[in-house]
């Protein structure tokens, strides 16, 4: 639901729409439209008409995702609210470094925005130069066939979107939603897809790509956004170059022609919407508080990497990026998601490994930080291992590992109870992938190892996250009088007693744990009644574990 009235909406176009828009009739579809299945995408039409995301895109090299963000942040202390990220023509290997990048910035809160500079399908070049390859020409047969179904051409065209198609499924499976900007500047010639108007011409191809991505891949989580260039042919190539309206979810619009926000393309692009948001795709110079004042409906801006620095001062871009109605990341809602790392037993656990990569600061802690853009690197050497404590025992039914391009090539995931006997409960020969999955798995153990003997290049193993999924081990022998565990009063307030048999002795650990098994407390024991503070914890079931050695015993209590 929109978060003003119809009234507001009113007053906000009186006082501030200085330049002469369409009528407010064009507007009012979309607040039927707001409802979309996107939380994002329903936030811009929530701030349309008050407020503009302020946004950066970050350009080559791709190991590099954050560049032109924090160049900003250092210069006007204010993270963008937009972070846009590109798929580029080359670097392939470096494109998971971008994609958990756009994970870590939707986590934090931003609107993820991601373009593709694809390679031209008929010189069959992939990856490509800029200069030769997306910038370059199609004969009209080829064209022809990469529109025509069946064709090779079009089959290598769907072939390269087959290579996106596993960044946007695990985006997908983080709940990541992701405005995407293929086939952008749809009317610029210089781009071997642009410049040809018409229902057979560069739209068609932004309809096959949505096609394709969306219904044959079944891609759910893309927001659709197309683009145009302001040339001074704006008014009519929005209805030659457009695909349709059902067709995207946003219309952007790139500035570089030069004159600003004129009313004549703002008019343009609020027409081709048709009650859909628009937003400012690309810009080098970029808008002033007042001009977005001015026409309120565009919803975000997304600054041109190194132009952003080039073309406006630093005064400038203080003043755009602490305006009142330009909103950066801190002022974003959120996007009220749980998070996809939730019962992931490795997170910030204790952690050792055979060596460390000198003078790079990728020490073995970063493996298990929940942050898929750090990692622990090791000595070019085989073999190498990592070990994580989780804690205490636990059932594990799934292993995550995520690798950095320097991947292993051979490696084994073993646990053990006890950091001395090992059980080996994965073998993987020959990978070259660089997200391992290892799911439904019946293994138990309180040490996790992963032991790599085969590099699969010539630096070390680079691990970004390690991650182990299951349940706490409650099953126990039965406990005898001397092994017993007590406690109360249950349910408990703001303190636990703990009452423990005479078997368990000085340096027994206690553990509370969540219902999950998610430890949030250890506990030394210095005599036979303990007692723990409880008064911060949530209202709900808890675990309680007596561990020493081989020995263990849980029992469970509420927290009132």
């Amino acid at each position: 639901m929109m978060s003003f009235s119809f009234r507001n909406l009113l007053t906000a176009c009186g006082q501030h729409l200085r330049q002469p828009v369409l009528g407010l009739a064009l507007l009012l579809p979309g607040a039927a439209a707001a409802q979309t299945p996107f939380r994002s995408l329903n936030y811009l039409y929530t701030i349309r008409g008050t407020s503009t995301i302020g946004g950066m895109h970050n350009k080559e090299p791709l190991n590099s995702p954050t560049y032109y963000t924090d160049e900003l942040e250092f210069v006007t202390g204010k993270v963008a609210g937009l972070w846009g990220g590109d798929f580029l023509f080359n670097s392939y290997p470096d494109r998971w470094q971008m994609i958990y990048e756009a994970e870590k910035q939707w986590q934090r809160g931003a609107f993820v925005t991601l373009t593709w500079h694809a390679c031209n399908p008929a010189q069959n070049v992939s990856p490509c130069s800029f200069d030769t390859g997306v910038k370059s020409t199609m004969s009209d047969a080829d064209w022809t066939s990469l529109t025509t179904n069946g064709t090779v051409l079009n089959n290598r065209w769907k072939a390269w979107l087959d290579e996106l198609v596993p960044y946007f499924q695990y985006l997908q499976s983080r709940g990541v939603e992701v405005a995407f900007r293929p086939l952008h500047e749809t009317n610029q010639p210089v781009f071997w897809w642009g410049g040809r108007p018409g229902p057979n011409g560069s739209a068609k191809l932004y309809q096959i790509t949505h096609d394709y991505l969306q219904g044959t891949r079944g891609l759910t989580n893309i927001i659709w956004v197309w683009n145009i260039q302001d040339f001074p042919t704006l008014p009519s190539d929005v209805n030659s170059y457009s695909p349709g309206a059902g067709y995207f979810d946003v219309a952007s619009l790139d500035f570089y022609n030069g004159d600003g926000l004129t009313p004549a393309k703002y008019n343009a692009m609020l027409s081709v919407a048709a009650g859909k948001p628009i937003a400012i795709g690309e810009t080098g110079v970029l808008p002033t508080p007042a001009a977005l004042r001015a026409q309120p409906l565009w919803t975000y801006f997304m600054g041109w990497s190194e132009l952003v620095f080039s073309q406006n001062t630093s005064a400038q871009l203080l003043a755009l990026y602490t305006a009142p109605n330009v909103l950066t990341r801190d002022e974003m809602p959120g996007w009220g998601l749980p998070n996809p790392s939730a019962g992931n037993l490795a997170l910030n656990r204790p952690v050792t490994v055979s060596s460390t990569e000198q003078g790079q600061g990728n020490v073995a802690s970063l493996a298990v930080d929940g942050d898929r853009t750090t990692r622990w690197s090791s000595a070019y050497a085989d073999p190498q291992q990592l070990v994580v404590d989780l804690g205490a025992n636990y059932n594990l039914n799934r292993f995550n590992v995520v690798w950095e391009n320097a991947y292993g090539r051979d490696y084994q995931i073993q646990v053990s109870p006890d950091n001395v006997n090992w059980t080996t409960a994965v073998t993987v020969s020959a990978n070259s992938a660089l997200h391992n999955d290892h799911p439904n798995l019946n293994v138990a153990g309180r040490y996790v190892k992963v032991l790599g003997t085969a590099r699969g290049t010539s630096y070390g193993y680079s691990i970004r996250e390690l991650e182990a999924y299951g349940s706490l081990v409650t099953s126990t022998t039965a406990a005898t009088a001397a092994h017993s565990l007590h406690a109360y009063p249950n349910p408990a307030a703001g303190t636990l007693t703990v009452a423990l048999g005479p078997n368990w002795p000085v340096g027994t650990h206690l553990m509370v744990l969540s219902s999950q098994g998610q430890q949030l407390g250890t506990y030394t024991v210095r005599s036979a009644t303990q007692t723990l503070p409880t008064a911060d914890l949530p209202a709900g079931l808890y675990l309680l574990r007596a561990q020493y050695r081989g020995m263990a015993h849980t029992i469970k209590f509420i927290k009132q």
